[in-house]
């Protein structure tokens, strides 16, 4: 009953939320689209919120499934009438937010007019008197300036993210967190396990963003053309830039090796716990052991989500009484029969025990058992194995799936990924500057479409290769390294392109 009212609640919000759009639309007028831009914000996560928490309380039966599902619609069509009421006998004025923003620009454009004049003094005062290192004219106290900046924005950039990604994670697992009974302090600890994971992974659009923002302002100002009347080349403007998204690439690869995979072990089984999901161990991403549905305990080695292979598996039968064995089963491989539907073992053998002693012993190279029928969803994963691995971890991993004579393209393709993905940050630096020098004087908007451009574009490029990698169509190294050399070669030409 709630999926079926969902199926006519959601058309209906279009409707909805335009009701509610229109007087705030006509009331935000002198506010600008960054006025806009917040309120939209504001009423999806307010909608959002409200429909899951009609809709968790319908599950609960705390609310029939009617009322749960439209509450949402109901009170945003409430909202939007009272609104219109209010815009037709009395213009409202949502401006307050735009004020508060035009004052903190003024402010941010007088210190930057006054850090620039500055700069350009301590430029035509030979700045590079100052002690150099490695002989080189860095750091200059312009690049104080263009750092501190970039800094500033990043760091904005990353936190906005964060916080956006963690909201939405929430209001995802409400209803399992309703659902299962899970206490909050759980729902904390996942939360603050899955931001390092979060962080590494919005690092690069959060660089190409920061980046764009830094130099878009820096060239609406005319900071940039003043430091090129200072005999300031554009390349040496954004050496910092570069430098600090080699400083990230770096930190972002040792985060990856000496941190990320025991937070994402730890998320892991956090979200399984909230999910409901059955216990497993999760110290060795490599063994697993699990839980099954009929007094069972499996232990593999290695298991493909993909085509649901189990490599090395084996199978406890206990007798829930006492906790004895009762039958065991091995297998070097395992795959799922949707028309039987049944997992087929393959080179393996059985045995059953009558109490210590074995009563049947039987090899086989293909068979079935009946008890042994959990779905292949049952065993699936929301985190991806490798990412709960180092790179040597994994490395070790796939050697000894090699040898056991499995396909482990996709698990290369995954190694190299882990050293591909950081050297992102200095593509996505490269591939701003170009853009952010000639779209700097059309608005913050069109640096963010920009940006969400690039990003989008990047990713499905990746994903293509990556899927062309997986299905050997083009070598692990080559699927994993072509996006960033592909995007790094376009952006250097676009950054030659540049007058400087």
């Amino acid at each position: 009953m709630i999926e079926f009212q969902r199926r006519f609640a959601l058309p209906t919000a279009c409707l909805v939320l335009g009701l509610v759009g229109i007087p705030l639309g006509l009331s935000s007028k002198k506010g600008g689209k960054s006025t806009g831009v917040v309120l939209t914000i504001v009423l999806v996560f307010a909608y959002y919120f409200i429909s899951l928490f009609g809709v968790s309380l319908a599950r609960q039966g705390k609310l029939s499934p009617v009322i749960g599902v439209w509450l949402a619609n109901a009170l945003f069509f409430a909202g939007g009438l009272f609104l219109l009421w209010r815009v037709d006998r009395m213009p409202m004025e949502i401006g307050s937010v735009r004020n508060l923003w035009l004052d903190l620009q003024q402010r941010l454009a007088i210190k930057r007019q006054a850090m620039t004049r500055s700069a350009q003094r301590s430029t035509f005062e030979r700045v590079y008197r100052r002690r150099r290192f490695f002989s080189m004219d860095f750091p200059l106290i312009i690049d104080d300036y263009i750092l501190r900046e970039f800094v500033t924005y990043l760091a904005m950039i990353v936190s906005t993210f964060l916080i956006l990604v963690l909201v939405f994670t929430f209001f995802e697992l409400l209803t399992d967190i309703v659902r299962n009974h899970i206490p909050f302090a759980i729902v904390g600890e996942y939360l603050l396990t899955v931001a390092p994971y979060l962080i590494y992974n919005t690092t690069p659009i959060s660089m190409l963003l920061a980046v764009l923002v830094t130099l878009g302002l820096m060239e609406k100002s005319s900071e940039i053309t003043a430091m090129k009347a200072s005999g300031i080349s554009v390349y040496r403007i954004v050496a910092p830039l570069l430098l600090i998204g080699a400083v990230l690439a770096g930190g972002l690869f040792f985060f990856d090796q000496f941190y990320l995979p025991r937070v994402n072990r730890r998320q892991d089984a956090l979200r399984n716990l909230i999910k409901g999901k059955p216990p497993q161990t999760y110290l060795r991403p490599d063994h697993r052991w699990i839980v099954g549905q009929n007094s069972t305990i499996y232990y593999y080695e290695f298991f493909d989500p993909e085509f649901n292979h189990f490599a090395k598996i084996q199978a406890f039968q206990f007798n829930p009484s006492n906790f004895r064995i009762a039958k065991r089963v091995y297998a070097d491989r395992a795959h799922w029969e949707e028309s039987l539907p049944n997992w087929v073992f393959e080179r393996g053998w059985s045995r059953t025990f009558y109490g210590s002693a074995i009563r049947d012993y039987n090899k086989f190279d293909v068979s079935t058992f009946a008890q042994l029928d959990e779905p292949p969803n049952y065993f699936k994963k929301e985190v991806k194995q490798s990412s709960e691995m180092n790179t040597e971890q994994l490395r070790r991993y796939i050697d000894d799936l090699e040898q056991a004579g499995f396909d482990v393209v996709r698990l290369k393709v995954q190694l190299q990924e882990k050293f591909s993905f950081p050297l992102v940050t200095v593509v996505m630096a490269l591939l701003a500057i170009p853009f952010a020098l000639s779209a700097g004087r059309r608005g913050a908007l069109t640096g963010v479409s920009i940006a969400l451009g690039i990003a989008a574009t990047y990713m499905v490029v990746t994903r293509l290769f990556e899927a062309m990698g997986n299905f050997s169509q083009l070598p692990p190294t080559m699927a994993a390294w072509s996006p960033d050399l592909i995007f790094a070669l376009v952006g250097g030409y676009l950054v030659l392109k540049v007058p400087t």
